[in-house]
Formats: structure tokens, C-alpha cells, sequence
């Protein structure tokens, strides 16, 4: 048998950072069925044809995503599909990823809007008030078993982070930092960024495209249960909700929205006949956020506006009467709001 190990050996070397030990395949290859003829060319031609199969198209375990090389067809280079691993520490300051997007566009979105084929929560436990900010030591790792239907539509439309700086409160207290690790068919593979600590100011990123959205809350959730948690509808009453949509950078309401709900002294939910608020918002002069206003508004002047849609999360759109600027949704702001109130008004008084 020794023979054969070198075999095997001699055909793998050129593929030893992905293939498996020569033991490994020789225990599969024992239960295979000898060829009834030419015994003389059995050996080599199965252990070639093993080999070439294990290259072209099997998952192997392996270390950190970007440590692979990847296999050349006459396509070009497509990855190597593995299995992930958690990083042994957070090696640097939220939000960080252990390596950059692979086989995926990751400077549009978040993540893609495919669904992923398998996805990897580590968790990184620490204080937002520590010392030491980078290397926080592993302190959990799941897989999920479902919602990554759920998971891809969450993240897929979580918010491009602007430019300017977003102010944040100072309190203090545990802090989390959670690398999610998701695989898709065809080696294709990201890792994201998130943390769930007591400001929700830390965004989340995928190493090319960060957000502003808070998405650690979420993440806690499906570390817990080993499912990404469903959409939940908008609530004028709870105090976490995943705000804040890509496009709002763009448009004071992003296009494809399916209701709005208000939030004021009378609260209403509406899934038609309100275009005309929509179009009045996006008909504003806005500018960058400053996430910021002057001014005190009144006690009967500040509305809250989400705009729900069939995936993804809400945007949030803030009225404050008496404020300057008057109007925000996060990433744009406007000056005014005369001509939405009328429009807002009048859904709220509609049978």
C-alpha cells in the first residue's frame, strides 16, 4: 500500500493548500470497486481521476476566507469553496472584516440579494468603555439553520454610511462585535461587520461598502436561536428599530414603498392613496444630514413617518415643527416643512 500513498501523494502536489490528507481519500477510495479490466493502470488512473474531481468541485475545510488559491478554467479564476472559520480575535477596531468581498460585487450593497448558501455568526464580547478596543478574543460561534432568506433581505438594503461623521450618545456598557460569515454556490463568499452595544452608533461593513445601519440587535438575536429574526413590522412605541434603507441618500423616500405609518399625538397606518406625501417629500431642497437642528419644537410638532417595504427595512422620515431644518430622514434634510404638513394632516384626519 505504500506504493499507492505515493501516488496519491505525487498526484496532489500541486494542490496541498485544498485538497484533503492522502489517507483521507485512500479510506474512499478502499470501498470503490476495482475496474474488471486492466489491472495495470488502476492505480494511477483512479487516484488521477479522484484528484481531479476533489479540485473541480469539492468544499474542503480550510482556514480564513483570502487564504485560498483560486482555480483557473479558461473562464477565468473562480474561488475555491470553503468552509468558514471564525478569526481566533477581532483583530482591530469595530468594523472590521478578516478579509475583503470574493466572487461578489461589495461596494454596492451590503450584501448581495441572493440568498446565501450557509452563514457563520463568531462573536467578540467586550466594553464599549475598554482599554483596548481591537483584539477581543472569540467568545462564540454559530451556524444558522434558517432565515437566511430573512438575513439576505435585512442586509441587502441596509444604507450606504455618508460621509459626515454621526454623532453618537456616550454611554457605557457591553459591547459585541460579530463577524457574519456567509457562502454561496460557486465559492462566492463575505464577511460583514456588526455590533450590538448601548449607542448603536457602530456600523456595520463588508470591508468595501459600510453602513450606517444598526443591525447588532439582530445579529444578538439569531446568535441566540440560530435563525435570522423575520421582518417586524414599524411601531410607533418600540424603542429598536432597523431604520434606514439604500437609496435615502439619494431620495427623502426611496422608491417602491408599499405603506406609511405615522407616528403623532394620533397614530395612523395607511397602504393607499399616499403618493401625494411621498411626492411632496421628494419634491423638497435637500442637502447632507448634519443629524442635527436648532430650535425647540413644539409639543404637538413632531411626527415620525415610516415608509415600510416588501423587503428590507423602513425608512424614517422626522418632522420637527419649530426645528431648522425641519425635516430628515438620516441621510438628507430639509429646511421646511410647509408644504408636507397640509398633506400629512390630511391622511391623518382620512376615514
Amino acid at each position: 500500500m505504500s506504493q499507492f500513498e505515493d501516488d496519491i501523494s505525487r498526484a496532489m502536489a500541486g494542490h496541498d493548500d485544498e485538497a484533503p490528507r492522502a489517507a483521507d481519500l485512500l479510506r474512499a477510495l478502499e470501498h470503490a470497486s476495482p475496474p474488471r479490466h486492466r489491472p495495470g493502470w488502476y492505480v494511477p488512473f483512479t487516484v488521477a481521476a479522484a484528484v481531479a474531481a476533489v479540485v473541480a468541485g469539492s468544499v474542503w475545510a480550510g482556514g480564513l476566507l483570502g487564504s485560498h488559491k483560486p482555480v483557473r478554467t479558461s473562464g477565468g479564476a473562480i474561488p475555491v469553496q470553503r468552509l468558514l472559520s471564525c478569526p481566533a480575535s477581532y483583530a482591530h477596531q469595530a468594523p472590521w472584516v478578516p478579509a475583503k468581498p470574493a466572487g461578489i460585487d461589495g461596494g454596492s450593497r451590503l450584501v448581495p440579494r441572493d440568498t446565501p448558501s450557509s452563514a457563520l455568526i463568531c462573536a467578540y464580547r467586550g466594553s464599549n468603555t475598554a482599554r483596548q478596543q481591537a483584539g477581543w478574543a472569540l467568545s462564540g460561534q454559530r451556524s444558522l439553520a434558517g432565515g437566511l432568506a430573512s438575513l439576505a433581505g435585512q442586509l441587502t438594503w441596509q444604507p450606504h454610511r455618508p460621509r459626515q461623521p454621526i454623532p453618537c450618545t456616550l454611554m457605557g456598557g457591553p459591547q459585541t462585535n460579530y463577524l457574519i460569515g456567509l457562502a454561496y454556490p460557486g465559492g462566492a463568499r463575505i464577511w460583514v461587520a456588526a455590533t450590538d452595544e448601548p449607542n448603536e452608533c457602530v456600523g456595520a461593513s463588508n470591508g468595501e461598502f459600510t453602513s450606517s445601519g444598526v443591525i447588532g440587535p439582530a445579529v444578538s438575536k439569531a446568535f441566540a436561536s440560530g435563525r435570522w429574526p423575520g421582518r417586524t413590522p414599524v411601531s410607533c412605541n418600540r424603542s429598536y428599530q432597523d431604520t434606514g434603507r439604500l437609496g435615502q441618500g439619494a431620495a427623502m423616500v426611496p422608491a417602491g414603498s408599499t405603506s406609511v405609518t405615522i407616528c403623532a399625538p394620533k397614530a395612523r397606518t395607511v397602504t393607499t392613496s399616499y403618493q401625494a406625501l411621498v411626492s411632496a417629500l421628494n419634491r423638497l431642497p435637500t442637502r447632507p444630514s448634519t443629524h442635527g437642528c436648532s430650535g425647540t419644537p413644539g409639543p404637538s410638532g413632531a411626527y415620525e413617518i415610516f415608509f415600510s417595504y416588501p423587503e428590507g427595512p423602513p425608512v424614517l422620515v422626522s418632522i420637527l415643527i419649530g426645528c431648522h431644518p425641519a425635516i430628515g430622514n438620516g441621510d438628507l434634510q430639509a429646511t421646511s416643512a410647509s408644504s408636507v404638513m397640509p398633506v400629512v394632516r390630511q391622511l391623518l384626519n382620512a376615514r
